[in-house]
């Protein structure tokens, strides 16, 4: 039989959302995107229906269909107690891995040299003014947060995600000078001067 250890990360992800209420597949998503996606990713909608077949089929999860007369009938879900236990439980004795970055942007910048220079910078550019963006949503965020229980951690999350986006503002104005300023062959040569200095 599955135990909660051996479950995807994605089934802990889908039990989390549950906790904050009873909902369908679709609201599900939205809120994914709108929480969690920020700073873990948020499951495509058929990992979403396949966990949460799974999880009723565990007893963490149950459904009830919901008659609507202007639409398809929909699925509501909520989470039961023994998968409060479950969420619970993977929560305090889960090991929490190091964070690995996959991204897209950093192999660009990796393999820059085959890169036209104006080309790069303007990636650069690109980045830093999504960091801007991503800060503005994530304050927004916050503003939203009108006391209710548990509004706490999505300050501390938001808190992190607009940190990190912080630096990575403050790496992007280093880098569109150090791009700007470099020789032809991007050379670079480390020394104490050169810590965290574009010069």
């Amino acid at each position: 039989m599955t135990t909660s250890t051996s479950l995807p990360k994605n089934s802990y992800v889908i039990l989390g959302l549950l906790s904050f209420g009873e909902m369908s597949g679709y609201d599900l998503k939205q809120l994914a995107d709108q929480s969690v996606g920020h700073f873990f990713g948020s499951p495509v909608r058929s990992q979403i229906y396949t966990e949460l077949r799974r999880l009723s089929d565990l007893g963490y999860a149950e459904e009830r269909e919901v008659v609507q007369d202007d639409r398809p009938d929909k699925r509501l879900y909520r989470i039961t107690d023994e998968g409060l236990a479950a969420l619970r439980n993977w929560l305090t004795y889960a090991s929490t891995s190091n964070d690995v970055v996959k991204s897209h942007f950093l192999l660009k910048i990796f393999f820059g040299k085959h890169m036209d220079r104006e080309e790069l910078i303007a990636e650069v550019e690109g980045y830093r003014s999504s960091s801007i963006e991503f800060i503005e949503l994530l304050e927004q965020t916050r503003q939203n947060c009108g006391g209710e229980p548990g509004t706490l951690f999505t300050f501390l999350t938001t808190g992190l995600g607009i940190s990190h986006a912080r630096a990575n503002i403050e790496w992007a104005d280093e880098a569109i000078a150090l791009l700007k300023n470099a020789d032809a062959d991007y050379s670079w040569k480390f020394t104490d001067s050169t810590i965290g200095s574009s010069k």
